[in-house]
């Protein structure tokens, strides 16, 4: 078999690309400018017959060049190196008859746009989405469209890429799974205020909402150093005297928190720990007597608005490992919620005269003397700074509430939605 059958196929590119006046391995956009050059140059001489030649020509490089690349990306199977990134996203952009330029800095897609109509700018920012989206740019956050007019911009247009689905965002126990932060809480709520309207739910939970009422006095003991146990009936026992031995049990337990918060690199944990150190230091020890009086009748319904709103806020937070509730705090969330409604709703109703304040006992009715609500009074709080207080401090909580949501919405949300664009 004659060599030659090998040789002349290579012998015919070398005379193609000896033709354009470029050398084998350029780049689409040199071939281009050759062409155009070449073929402006034969028009000039007069010698039009040898333009169908050197278009064959062209075509022929120029298909030989993509193959190039497409293997060379195809081979490598990693993230593409950022000039061939806006290479080829400079030939996917010509193939949709748009003109412009292209290039990488920081992450950034900057893509530069001949002047064209202003009219038809949002289908150019569409045909480039597109475009992204076939190419499917490993490593670019932000794309920036633009267009100059001049030694000024005339037009712009700036988005982020979406972000790939993570692993999280397929497991519901994960704490950086997007769309559980975005619906978990809208969707507590609304359990909650079904529950509050269907007799059957709030059967089973008003429990629940007496429960954590009582942990309201009894957090309030805890932390100044007086034993307590809560129990869901409507009683809290607490001791008298203050005992060195609650403390050390609550401050040797912040320390676990904060140890393992350390060694798990988890922050919100050690944040937590440290506070609650603070707090447990300042009321065992520095505390006037009378003001904890004061705060043990207030902590009941007090710890309906404050517990409540630390448990929905902590439902976004990861515990360490000795403390996980990945699991558990889906049902601490609606607990939370259901409590802080019920609570809520109640002292609005308070506030606007459609309810009374609650005097008296769960268990010794509107007649005992020893309600929180009574202990108030006589401590000389008025009706109004108690309706008022509670009032208040359940919009502050609120506040909290929503405002940690729509931090952790905004978190899992990009600025702009490229694939929404591109619909």
């Amino acid at each position: 078999m004659p060599i030659s059958r090998y040789i002349r196929p290579i012998v015919m590119n070398l005379e193609y690309y000896q033709m354009l006046n470029v050398e084998p391995g350029v780049s689409i956009e040199e071939i281009d400018a050759a062409f155009g050059k070449q073929r402006m140059a034969l028009v000039k001489e007069g010698r039009k017959s040898e333009i169908a030649l050197l278009t064959a020509a062209y075509h022929q490089c120029r298909d030989e060049t993509l193959e190039r690349d497409a293997a060379v990306i195809t081979a490598t199977e990693i993230d593409l190196p950022s000039q061939q990134i806006s290479e080829t996203l400079d030939r996917l952009l010509r193939s949709h008859q748009i003109a412009a330029t292209t290039k990488i800095v920081d992450r950034e897609l900057q893509v530069k746009l001949k002047s064209r109509s202003g009219a038809i700018k949002p289908q150019i920012a569409k045909q480039i989405i597109q475009c992204l989206q076939v190419l499917d740019p490993v490593g670019i956050k932000t794309v920036v469209i633009y267009e100059l007019r001049g030694k000024s911009i005339g037009w712009k247009q700036k988005f982020q890429l979406d972000e790939k689905i993570k692993d999280a965002d397929t497991d519901p126990y994960s704490f950086d799974n997007r769309y559980i932060n975005r619906a978990a809480l809208p969707i507590a709520f609304a359990i909650a205020i079904l529950a509050q309207i269907l007799v059957f739910p709030r059967f089973l939970l008003i429990g629940i909402q007496i429960w954590i009422h009582e942990f309201g006095h009894a957090t309030v003991a805890w932390l100044a150093g007086h034993a307590a146990t809560p129990l869901p009936f409507g009683w809290t026992n607490i001791s008298e005297d203050r005992s060195p031995i609650v403390y050390i049990c609550v401050l040797l337990l912040m320390l676990i928190l904060f140890r393992s918060g350390w060694r798990e690199q988890k922050k919100s944990a050690m944040v937590m720990a440290v506070v609650i150190a603070i707090v447990q230091f300042y009321m065992t020890w520095l505390m006037p007597e009378h003001t904890y009086d004061t705060l043990i009748s207030f902590g009941g319904v007090g710890g309906e608005f404050y517990l409540s709103t630390l448990l929905i806020v902590c439902f976004y937070f990861p515990l360490p490992d000795k403390f996980r509730w990945d699991f558990w705090r889906y049902l601490f969330l609606l607990f939370a919620t259901y409590t802080f409604t019920a609570s809520f709703s109640m002292w609005h109703n308070i506030k606007t005269g459609a309810a009374e304040i609650p005097w008296g006992t769960m268990l010794g009715g509107q007649g005992d003397a020893g309600g929180d609500m009574n202990n108030l009074s006589s401590m000389g709080w008025s009706d109004a700074q108690i309706v008022n207080t509670y009032s208040q401090l359940g919009n502050v909580c609120l506040f909290v509430s929503i405002g940690f949501y729509i931090f952790f919405l905004l978190k899992s949300l990009p600025n702009r939605s490229w694939r929404q664009l591109s619909k």
